[in-house]
């Protein structure tokens, strides 16, 4: 069965993917880190999520954020500390970057799309009510920073 891939204005010469279906994180944490990560050269967003996952960075919380403490200090008003997704995101910025050296595509890359969904329903084995679990579909595209902007002007 082929991937169902959510960015359509993907280019084969200049950009490079990774993806990974019905993983065990929050769709509504996925969605605020790869909003904090779309945009930013690869190592920053490397080293952002590392300053995640050590509890050094936070990540800004603007949809999701009923209810949220406030991170005073810091500069924004609510965000956390999601550290699964951040390291489930890492290995795929990673795993993205390894795919655009095979493709030769040079040092100069950018997050140009890093986007989650919602994945699979499935429940929980041996439960009374039958709770279900989380599974959420992540994908992370990286491209060449040059070529890629002048495609979208």
């Amino acid at each position: 069965m082929a991937n169902k891939y959510s960015y359509e204005g993907f280019n084969k010469e200049t950009m490079a993917r990774s993806c990974s279906q019905n993983t065990s994180i929050s769709l509504k944490k996925g969605v605020e880190a790869c909003k904090a990560i779309k945009g930013k050269k690869v190592t920053s967003a490397i080293n952002f999520l590392e300053r995640v996952i050590e509890q050094k960075a936070v990540v800004p919380y603007t949809r999701y954020n009923a209810e949220m403490g406030h991170k005073r200090g810091k500069g924004i008003m609510a965000g956390g500390y999601p550290v699964k997704v951040a390291e489930e995101l890492l290995r795929l910025i990673k795993n993205a970057q390894k795919n655009a050296e095979e493709q030769e595509l040079g040092e100069n890359l950018i997050v140009v799309n890093a986007s989650v969904r919602k994945g699979a329903t499935r429940y929980h084995y041996g439960r009374y009510m039958g709770r279900q679990m989380k599974s959420t579909n992540v994908e992370v595209i990286v491209g060449v920073k040059q070529k890629w902007l002048r495609e979208q002007l």
